[in-house]
């Protein structure tokens, strides 16, 4: 071989070398754990999100990457851990919307400023609520108006449930018990399960919570669905006509849940993150295991995000004021 030759075949080698070695030199890189905090205890449906993104950010966001469930105080204790960690993208905080764009509204002293103290990522799921009756309202009630005149016929009896107190579904019952004139009560309840269990037996006349915890029971015959929150018909229970549909204003409303940075990260790690996040919320994986609880994966930019989350937290300010509610601190 000819040494012009030689030192080609050698450089190719070392090349070749150095491209097989980038690998394993950028998964040496990745720190051991992240972690993705959120406020709720396991099981539920923002615990069932959380452990789905865990799994398949890990390789990508860390070796591992772990659920730190830090349930209470309206989200505020996984706020405040968040806060406290680095901003290297090490540690994650999935919120639900009202943090954000509710808590502001109700409590008169907060540990954080809902657009100072978190640096967006992505959204990774929407949520439609339902609303839904029980054994406590005839058969003969189907929708939105036979409720409406039973309700009016029996206003000793006219109440509402939700899974907590100043929660997006407290507020949407509100806003339909005051849009109809029914002076519903509200009966606050610490998680869906009581609440669907009084739903259910007939304790409780109504209830408002995530169309996917609703769905199954009323496949079971458990309970009735009258109607759904959103700007259109949720493909979950595409034959549950919405509120607007059935000439109630107001409750086009969705939840949703986004990835977050506790503080202000720094752009390159929002511009590593960011896209890593992006990318397995879209994938088929993340899609279909969301749709098993009757939750649909969406993603965005950080900037869409930040446009969300003001546009929702200047909705909610009426809606808070009108009901009068202000939540215990």
């Amino acid at each position: 071989m000819s040494p012009i030759n030689r030192r080609l075949s050698l450089r190719c080698g070392l090349a070749a070398a150095a491209a097989l070695a980038l690998p394993r030199a950028q998964a040496q890189a990745l720190p051991d754990t992240a972690r993705i905090l959120v406020g709720f205890p396991p099981g539920g449906a923002p615990d069932t999100m959380a452990r789905r993104l865990a799994d398949m950010l890990a390789g990508k966001l860390a070796k591992a990457v772990v659920v730190d469930n830090r349930p209470g105080a309206a989200g505020r204790l996984a706020v405040e851990a968040a806060r406290q960690a680095s901003t290297d993208g090490s540690t994650l905080l999935l919120n639900p919307a009202g943090v954000l764009t509710i808590n502001p509204h109700t409590y008169k002293k907060l540990n954080y400023d809902p657009f100072k103290d978190f640096t967006p990522l992505s959204l990774v799921a929407t949520i439609d609520f339902g609303f839904g009756v029980g054994a406590a309202v005839p058969p003969d009630v189907k929708n939105i108006a036979d409720f409406a005149r039973w309700a009016k016929a029996h206003p000793s009896k006219a109440n509402y449930g939700s899974p907590a107190a100043g929660s997006p579904a407290h507020f949407a019952g509100d806003v339909l018990s005051r849009t109809l004139d029914l002076d519903m009560t509200h009966v606050p309840y610490r998680g869906a399960a009581p609440m669907l269990n009084d739903l259910i037996g007939g304790q409780l006349v109504a209830g408002i919570l995530t169309l996917g915890d609703m769905v199954q029971q009323e496949k079971a015959g458990k309970l009735r669905l009258l109607a759904s929150t959103g700007p259109a018909r949720s493909k979950f229970a595409p034959q549950l006509a919405t509120f607007g549909e059935q000439q109630v204003a107001g409750l086009d409303m969705r939840d949703w849940f986004a990835l977050y940075i506790g503080g202000v990260a720094p752009p390159d790690v929002v511009a590593r993150v960011a896209p890593m996040v992006r990318a397995v919320v879209a994938s088929e994986a993340y899609v279909q295991a969301l749709a098993m609880a009757s939750l649909e994966a969406k993603s965005s930019t950080p900037q869409e995000l930040e446009q969300l989350a003001r546009s929702d937290f200047a909705r909610w300010a009426p809606v808070v004021k009108a009901s009068g509610f202000v939540a215990d601190v």
